[in-house]
C-alpha cells in the first residue's frame, strides 16, 4: 500500500537517549532538527540498534508516518537513511512513496527498486482506452498513472493518476454490471407488453386491513410497469427497516399470478425468515385462492420431493425458500418472478440459476438503506425503487447510548416493563474482555451476566451455532411469550418479527456500523408500543461516539448509511466487502455527480466500442463464472 502524505524533510540528530518506561520496557528517543529548527522525536520500544547507529550530527531521511503527541511530532519505529549515501534519484521530486513493509523487505529498499525498474512499465501495463476516449474524459495514460502513483513529480499529476485509477475500478463496476444485465435479458423469456391492470392491484390492496404509504403505493406502481415493459425487469428495491416490505412483494406477487399466471418465487437468507414470510403471505393469499409452498433444507427427503414435483408441474403459484429453492434438481414450470429478500446474501449463483429458468423479472429487496451513490456503483444494472416512509402506527424507537453503571440504575425500570408483558432483546458481540472467544463462548458469558442481573426472570439464549430447529423453537418461545428475556448474537438482525419485545439492550455498541445497529434497533418497535434501544458503550468520546449520538439524533436510515460511509466503510452497508474495491475512498463512492458520469461513459463505451478485445475476454470471463456456479 502506497502513502504519499510524506514529504522529503532531511533532519540531523541533535540528541539520543535511554528511557525506561513506567512499565520496565526500555524506550529509545532520538530528537531530529531541521533547517528551520523544527524538531521531531523518534521512538523505537525495546529496540536499542537505532541507539547504537546513528550519530549526534549526522543527516538522515525519516521514512515513517508523523503523529503530533502532546504537541510534539513524533515518530514510532521509522525507517532511517543517511542522506550522504543515499541516491538523489529514488529520492526524486519531494513527495516520497512510503510502502507497507513487507518483512523483512524495507519501504526504502522497495522505493529504491521501484525507482530503478520505472522503465519497464511501459512492458506489463498496456492502455486498454482509445485514444479518443482518454482525450474525451481527460485521463492520463496507463503508463502515466502507473509512473505517477509511485514517483509523482507534484501533487497536480498524483491527483490525476489517482483519477485514472479510481476512474477505471468504477468503469469496470458499472461494465460487469450492464454486461451482466445484457446477458441476463438476452435468453428472456419475458416479453409481455400491454397496459398494467391498475384494478387488479386496487382489489388486493381492498383486502388489506390498513392502508398503503404514499412511497409503498408509488413502488408497487414503478414495478407493475416493469412487468409490462416487454423485457425482464431488475430493480433494487429499498426501504428503511420497519417501512412494510412483505405486503409490497405480496402485491407484486399477486399482480403476476392473477393478470399472467406467472409463478412467483421468494427468497429469505435464513428459514427463520423464510418461515416467517410463509406465515404472513400464507393469511393473506390462502383467502384468496393462490396456493402458496414452503421449500427450505431442514424437509424430509420425501417432503421435498413432493414439493419439487409440485413446482414442476405448476400446481404451487408462490413458493417461498431459501437456497434450498435455487438448486439444479429445482424445476419451475412458469417462474417469472423472483423476490429476493435481503440481496447482500445473495450474489451471482443465484442469479446464473434465474438465467437458467429463462430469466425472470428480478426484484432485490434490501432493508439496510444504500446512499443512492453506492446503488450507481454496485448495482448499475438495477432500477432503484425506495421505500423511505413508515406506516402511520409505528413510533420512532427511542435510543439512548449509557454505560455500563447506568444499565444497574435502570433496574427498577426493566421489571417494571416485564412486569407489564413487554420483553427484552439483549445481543452481544465478542466482548473486548474475551477477544478470542468464539461466537458461542461469548453469548454464553452473555447469557449468564443476564441471568443474575434478571434473577427469577426467564432468559433464554440463541445463537448462530445452533441447529435451525434450536433456534426456531427459542423465537416461538420468545414471540408466544413464554420467555421474556433473549441473549442473542446478531442472529436477530434480520427478520425477526416479535410486537411484544419493546426493549432492546446492544452490549459493546461501538463495534457495530450504524447501519447494522439501525437494524438491530427496529427489532423492537413492532407494536404501537414505544419501544427502546440502549447503546451499551466503554466509549464516550472521539469518533466512535459521534457515531452512535447520529442514532441517538435520527432514526433516518439513509442519513445513517451516509454516515456508516464516512466513519467506516461501504461493507458495513453493503453487508459484504468488495476486495477489489475496496481501496476506493468514501469521497469517491459518495461523488454522485461522478458516479452517474462513469455509468454513462461505460454505456458509450459499450455502444461505441463493441469489439475491443479486454471486453470480449470479460464476457468470457463473467460467461465461465456463471457455467462453473452452474456446475
Amino acid at each position: 500500500m502506497l502513502d504519499w502524505n510524506i514529504h522529503i524533510v532531511k533532519w540531523e540528530i541533535i540528541n539520543k537517549s535511554l528511557i525506561t518506561t513506567p512499565k520496565g520496557k526500555k524506550l529509545v528517543e532520538i530528537i531530529l532538527e531541521d533547517k528551520l529548527g523544527n524538531k521531531a522525536y523518534l521512538h523505537f520500544l525495546n529496540s536499542t540498534y537505532a541507539l547504537r547507529e546513528v550519530k549526534k550530527g549526522q543527516v538522515y531521511l525519516v521514512i515513517g508516518k508523523p503523529k503530533l503527541e502532546y504537541w510534539k511530532i513524533t515518530f514510532w519505529h521509522p525507517e532511517l537513511v543517511l542522506s550522504e549515501t543515499s541516491n538523489s534519484n529514488w529520492q526524486a521530486g519531494n513527495i516520497y512513496p512510503i510502502y507497507s513493509q513487507l518483512w523483512p523487505i524495507k519501504p526504502s529498499w522497495f522505493a529504491r527498486k521501484i525507482w530503478e525498474n520505472l522503465d519497464q512499465i511501459p512492458k506489463f501495463f498496456e492502455e486498454i482506452f482509445p485514444k479518443e476516449f482518454l482525450k474525451e474524459f481527460d485521463l492520463i495514460t496507463k503508463v502515466e498513472m502507473v509512473k505517477n502513483m509511485h514517483y509523482p513529480t507534484d501533487f497536480t499529476i498524483l491527483k490525476k493518476a489517482k483519477y485514472r485509477l479510481w476512474f477505471e475500478k468504477l468503469l469496470f463496476l458499472q461494465l460487469v454490471s450492464l454486461l451482466g444485465k445484457q446477458d441476463y435479458i438476452s435468453k428472456t423469456l419475458t416479453q409481455t407488453q400491454g397496459h398494467p391492470d391498475r384494478e387488479l392491484v386496487r382489489e388486493f390492496l381492498s383486502h388489506l386491513p390498513f392502508e398503503l404509504t404514499k412511497a409503498q403505493k408509488k413502488a408497487i406502481k414503478q414495478i407493475v410497469d416493469d412487468f409490462h415493459a416487454g423485457k425482464p425487469a431488475m430493480r433494487l428495491l429499498q426501504w428503511d427497516v420497519g417501512s412494510g416490505k412483505t405486503v409490497v412483494a405480496a402485491t407484486l406477487a399477486w399482480y403476476v399470478v392473477k393478470k399472467f399466471n406467472w409463478q412467483v418465487a421468494f427468497l429469505a437468507p435464513t428459514e427463520v425468515l423464510a418461515k416467517q414470510h410463509l406465515s404472513s403471505l400464507a393469511k393473506l393469499f390462502l383467502p384468496l385462492g393462490i396456493k402458496i409452498k414452503l421449500l427450505v433444507g431442514s424437509l424430509t427427503p420425501k417432503e421435498k420431493k413432493t414439493i419439487k414435483k409440485e413446482i414442476e408441474l405448476g400446481y404451487v403459484d408462490l413458493i417461498v425458500g431459501t437456497h434450498a429453492l435455487i438448486q439444479e434438481d429445482v424445476k419451475f414450470k412458469n417462474l417469472k418472478l423472483a423476490v429476493i429478500d435481503e440481496q447482500h446474501k445473495f450474489g451471482v449463483k443465484q442469479r446464473a440459476f434465474l438465467k437458467a429458468q429463462g430469466s425472470p423479472h428480478i426484484v432485490q429487496m434490501s432493508a439496510t438503506p444504500i446512499p443512492r451513490s453506492l446503488a450507481l456503483a454496485f448495482f448499475g444494472e438495477f432500477d432503484v425503487s425506495v421505500i423511505d416512509q413508515m406506516p402511520h402506527w409505528r413510533k420512532p424507537v427511542i435510543t439512548k447510548i449509557i454505560a455500563q453503571e447506568e444499565l444497574a440504575k435502570m433496574k427498577p425500570w426493566f421489571e417494571n416493563k416485564l412486569q407489564q408483558g413487554e420483553q427484552i432483546f439483549v445481543v452481544t458481540p465478542l466482548i473486548e474482555e474475551s477477544e478470542f472467544l468464539d461466537e458461542v463462548s461469548s453469548a454464553t458469558q452473555e447469557f449468564e451476566s443476564m441471568k443474575k442481573f434478571f434473577d427469577r426472570r426467564r432468559v433464554w439464549l440463541l445463537h448462530g451455532k445452533m441447529k435451525s430447529k434450536e433456534k426456531e423453537k427459542v423465537m416461538k418461545q420468545f414471540k408466544d411469550g413464554e420467555l421474556q428475556i433473549l441473549v442473542s448474537t446478531t442472529v436477530i438482525e434480520v427478520g425477526v418479527d416479535v410486537p411484544q419485545a419493546t426493549i432492546m439492550i446492544i452490549k459493546n455498541a461501538e463495534r457495530f456500523g450504524l447501519a447494522q445497529l439501525h437494524q438491530l434497533r427496529w427489532r423492537v418497535g413492532r407494536s404501537d408500543k414505544q419501544s427502546y434501544a440502549f447503546l451499551l458503550t466503554k466509549s464516550k468520546g472521539g469518533d466512535t461516539y459521534k457515531r452512535l449520538k447520529a442514532l441517538e439524533k435520527t432514526t433516518d436510515g439513509f442519513k445513517l448509511a451516509e454516515l456508516d460511509m464516512e466513519f467506516r466503510w461501504t461493507g458495513e452497508i453493503l453487508g459484504v466487502r468488495q476486495a477489489w474495491v475496496s481501496d476506493l475512498p468514501s469521497s469517491v463512492l459518495s461523488d454522485v455527480k461522478l458516479l452517474e458520469k462513469v455509468q454513462q461513459w461505460a454505456r458509450w463505451l459499450l455502444s461505441k466500442y463493441k469489439n475491443l478485445n479486454w471486453l470480449d475476454k470479460l464476457k468470457e470471463q463473467l460467461k465461465k463464472l456463471d457455467k462453473d456456479i452452474l456446475v
